[in-house]
């Protein structure tokens, strides 16, 4: 077998244990060791694949929930027929990911949330910045298309931000993920669309 092959697998079985860790005892308690012992390999594994500690396993993390809502999200989202449509699937989606992977979400939460020294924070995250910029975007297409009425694209992708991370409490929470889904598309149509 190919090394470089193996190499990455066992960095993704070392990245699907620390979510695992994290989702279950949050960040201050995913030390190396427990994610070692969920993995089921030594310390040293853990140090060899991340020599970067803690924080660069969690930046790993981050980014394998970040691609994997990539994959769940945007086809839908970029081949829907319009912009107003892509910002529907794209709130879809994104809910039915919530519903679909609770514990990556709550890995994800406990990473953006934790106040270690090796925390991360959202803000500062290229793949958030990515997804804003992406959102604001679609929502800016919506105004050139004639769709969306005309409002400030950064300020309403935020606002859509804060809308979905609502979603994921409340999905974690056991809210229908379709009835959730149906209620938030049909809030942010009404707060973006051309009123006739």
């Amino acid at each position: 077998m190919d090394h470089t092959f193996l190499q990455s697998a066992r960095r993704a079985q070392l990245v699907d244990a620390a979510i695992d860790v994290l989702a279950d005892l949050g960040a201050e308690q995913a030390s190396l060791v427990r994610i070692a012992e969920c993995a089921g390999v030594s310390r040293g594994v853990v140090n060899y694949h991340f020599p970067g500690g803690r924080r660069e396993l969690f930046e790993a993390a981050v980014d394998a929930v970040y691609d994997l809502g990539r994959r769940e999200v945007q086809p839908d989202t970029l081949s829907a027929q319009s912009p107003r449509d892509s910002v529907a699937s794209f709130v879809r989606g994104s809910i039915a990911f919530y519903a679909h992977y609770p514990r990556h979400l709550r890995a994800l939460t406990a990473i953006y949330t934790s106040r270690t020294g090796d925390s991360l924070r959202r803000e500062e995250r290229p793949e958030h910045a990515a997804e804003m910029m992406a959102t604001a975007g679609l929502l800016r297409d919506g105004q050139v298309a004639g769709q969306m009425r005309e409002f400030d694209v950064t300020l309403m992708a935020l606002t859509i931000r804060a809308i979905l991370d609502t979603a994921v409490g409340l999905t974690a929470a056991g809210a229908d993920p379709v009835v959730l889904a149906d209620e938030l598309v049909s809030t942010i149509d009404a707060a973006t669309r051309v009123m006739s």
